[in-house]
């Protein structure tokens, strides 16, 4: 899930960017400090949308750069657990998938691929019974089943539940109507 999130940080300009316009140097420092980076151990920071305000700068003795409280918002991605999701195959190997979940790419082992024992050929992973096959660039539901922040942010997937999986791989079943209502 994406979500604007707004932040307040004193950004540290240094006397060399001064001479610029400092509130490029502000955007520029924001964006050097917060794109990229996880935040309160819950989400990736992707990109910068506005800086809402630039308080008036601060010298401290000893150094001469200045100091901005500022307030500015950026656009964070947000995994929830239980969340179901739609992505696309980047890679396939012996120990799973790997989906493409919005910026990043999530896990789904081979135990998670499918509701089917799998196995793994030169580029697909196939269930034994159902003989799908999953393979790079394949659309695919699934739920975010695990959620890491330590150091990267690690998303693990499954797709064994009924409506998860490849997008178009399962067959109709036949709906029949109900003799009571004839």
């Amino acid at each position: 899930m994406y979500e604007i999130v707004t932040l307040r940080d004193k950004i540290r300009v240094e006397p060399k960017a001064l001479g610029e316009n400092y509130k490029e140097a502000i955007n520029s420092l924001i964006k050097q400090n917060y794109v990229g980076k996880i935040i309160e151990d819950k989400m990736l920071v992707i990109g910068l949308i506005s800086v809402d305000s630039v308080e008036e700068g601060l010298i401290i003795p000893n150094d001469a750069s200045v100091y901005y409280d500022t307030v500015f918002k950026m656009l964070a991605y947000v995994p929830v657990l239980h969340e179901t999701i739609k992505g696309s195959v980047s890679n396939v190997s012996e120990i799973g998938a790997l989906i493409t979940v919005g910026p990043l790419d999530g896990l789904a082992h081979i135990s998670q691929a499918m509701d089917d024992f799998v196995d793994f050929t030169r580029n697909a992973l196939v269930g034994r019974k159902s003989k799908v096959s999953l393979k790079v660039g394949d659309s695919v539901l699934a739920n975010i089943i695990a959620i890491s922040t330590k150091g990267i942010m690690k998303i693990g997937l499954t797709m064994r539940s009924p409506g998860l999986g490849k997008l178009g791989s399962k067959k109709k079943e036949k709906v029949t109507e109900s003799p009571a209502k004839k």
